[in-house]
């Protein structure tokens, strides 16, 4: 380490964050002379400990702030000074230990818990705590650009691709910046200091940004939230869980843009188990980040018990887990303190027997908790989800008492839907279902599907192993599942999926979010072609024409398909004619119609040469 280069770095941020808190901004003589308008800001940033006065009594308001300094001020109103985050804190610094280690500064904290947030990219360290710039004072662009890192908002404002600012000396402004300092702007967070000026180069002050960190920070509005993870659908983007001090399961969307992170390091949904205790952010409506640690995962296992011991006074139970095609014992030690429930009672250890289906609750790689069963129960609810890809197949069920569920089917298990004997494929999600369990898996389950009719347009049109029709009504779009049973109806002929066309008006019918019938009509618009003819085809009423675009020139073979009263009328001789006197090589226009599956058909033919 260069230890002369770390202590000068060091105190030019004391220097700047200053080395007393002072108690109110209003004592700071200095903000009340010039700077009354950045007083309620400063005294908030102030008495929470974001920044400080100096041991004068002194704010200096005009003193510029570092790129060093804004990334410690980011991190600040980010949360890396709150107690209860220094485990994640600690964790992100150690992920990011290979990345941030050529770099002499003390405040490797900071940044990592930016790169934590996706507020700062690996490749973007230098430009902020690099030697040769960590003390250089930041510009009112760059200071646009940063803030827009930390809240969030990159790909929002990078996604416009047309960027008009309002400000007179917009061609100050950096091109590679303009969006950025869009998106401060109509957040609030940034305004043009005088006529209209953004004064993108000038740099910008303690006062400035004590401003600016406040307004960001309750842009932003994060609400965090504890909460203990219950079951988790990666294929939907969701998981629910129970928030702490809350009686019953929530469910989290993630959208695409959420950060999750898992010791320190990125991670995605598929790596969050049952039972993790996690902590949820939102920034407004939307889930920004999700963060867990291995080392507080509590995790929960199901399955039969078959076998169970006391070995001088160490307990433990194996079992076969559930979702395993193999009678495969797998043990655990039980915890001093561990509590036992067997049909809702108050146990002892001696109450367990072999063959109790039962759920383990464990922590520390220890078993806290058992929940067994000796007997079927029926529980009631809705289905959230079907489960086909696994070796067993699974419903995901909210239950009455608003929990979730995941049950697994017995390979005997009676199904039946609407009153019919019926296959676990074509259960759909919305059915209210009354599901008997043994040994925690579904033995019987009868589903009643909710029934509802859609009128609309077709938008999307998936065919794979799970198909479905995506229908609009009304500005709503709704994704409908297309199951073995489904009936294709088209302009009265029963059909498939792939005789479906997007654009075609269609209704239809749904058992709960299963397709039951669909019905679809042609939608007929007025064209006309005008080409060369290459074949005619009299037998089946069918021309082949060469036709032109009118929009380009090109020409594109086109079939049409000629009704039977169709009119030919040849100008080249003014005489009336017939299809079976039409010959390949005339120029022709046809007029007629085109549906909305591309299918043309014709009553009016003119020969024009």
């Amino acid at each position: 380490m260069n230890l002369k280069g770390f202590i000068a770095t060091t105190l030019a941020v004391v220097m700047l964050i200053g080395t007393v808190t002072i108690v109110h901004a209003g004592t700071f003589p200095d903000v009340l002379l010039r700077h009354s308008w950045a007083e309620p800001y400063i005294e908030e940033m102030v008495d929470r400990g974001l920044l400080k006065g100096y041991t004068d009594g002194t704010f200096k308001p005009d003193n510029p702030i570092s790129k060093l300094e804004a990334v410690i001020l980011s991190a600040r109103i980010l949360g890396v000074n709150n107690e209860e985050n220094a485990d994640f804190v600690d964790a992100a610094l150690a992920a990011y230990e290979k990345e941030l280690s050529g770099y002499d500064t003390p405040y490797k904290r900071e940044a990592a818990y930016l790169l934590y947030w996706n507020a700062l990219k690996v490749s973007e360290l230098a430009d902020y705590i690099g030697k040769d710039v960590r003390n250089t004072a930041m510009k009112r662009f760059e200071v646009a650009v940063l803030l827009t890192k930390v809240m969030g908002g990159e790909d929002e404002a990078l996604s416009n691709t047309m960027v008009v600012l309002d400000y007179t000396d917009d061609s100050q402004i950096p091109a590679a910046s303009k969006a950025y300092v869009k998106y401060v702007s109509e957040s609030g967070i940034m305004k043009g200091m005088e006529k209209d000026l953004f004064m993108p180069l000038y740099e910008v002050t303690r006062a400035m940004m004590a401003t600016m960190m406040y307004r960001a920070e309750e842009a932003m509005g994060i609400d965090a939230f504890n909460v203990v993870v219950s079951s988790v659908s990666a294929g939907s983007n969701r998981f629910f869980a129970r928030v702490d001090g809350a009686g019953r399961d929530e469910e989290f969307i993630l959208t695409p843009s959420a950060i999750i992170n898992i010791d320190g390091k990125k991670g995605s949904l598929n790596d969050i188990k049952t039972g993790d205790e996690m902590r949820v952010y939102y920034q407004g409506e939307k889930i920004r980040l999700v963060e867990t640690l291995t080392s507080r995962r509590s995790e929960e296992k199901s399955g039969v018990i078959g076998a169970i011991a006391n070995n001088s006074g160490i307990k433990s139970i194996s079992i076969t887990p559930t979702g395993s095609l193999e009678e495969t014992l797998v043990p655990y030690v039980l915890a001093d303190n561990c509590s036992i429930l067997i049909d809702n009672k108050d146990s002892a250890f001696t109450d367990l027997r072999n063959n109790y289906y039962v759920k383990l609750g464990i922590k520390g790689g220890k078993v806290i908790s058992i929940v067994a069963e000796t007997k079927e129960i029926t529980v009631y609810g809705t289905i959230t989800e079907v489960k086909t890809s696994g070796d067993i197949p699974a419903v995901i069920v909210k239950l009455d008492n608003d929990s979730y569920e995941t049950y697994e089917f017995l390979a005997n298990a009676i199904i039946t839907r609407n009153g019919a004997v019926d296959e676990y494929r074509n259960l759909g999600v919305g059915d209210r279902v009354e599901i008997v369990l043994s040994a925690g898996r579904v033995k019987r389950l009868a589903a009643t599907s909710i029934n509802k009719t859609i009128e609309g347009t077709i938008e999307e049109i998936v065919i794979s192993s799970s198909p479905s029709i995506t229908i609009s009504s009304g500005g709503v779009t709704t994704k409908c599942t297309v199951v073995a049973g489904t009936k294709f109806i088209i302009d009265d002929t029963e059909g498939t999926i792939y005789d479906i066309r997007l654009g075609a008006k269609a209704k239809i019918d749904l058992k709960s979010d299963n397709i039951d019938n669909i019905t679809v009509s042609k939608t007929i618009i007025p064209s006309q072609i005008t080409g060369i003819v290459t074949a005619v085809n009299t037998a089946n009423n069918v021309l082949v024409i060469n036709a032109v675009d009118p929009a380009t020139g090109e020409t594109m073979p086109t079939t049409v398909i000629v009704k039977s009263n169709v009119n030919i009328i040849d100008n080249t001789t003014t005489k009336v004619s017939t299809l079976k006197g039409l010959t390949a090589g005339r120029a022709i226009i046809a007029l007629g119609a085109i549906d909305n599956y591309g299918t043309y058909s014709v009553n009016t033919i003119i020969i024009t040469q």
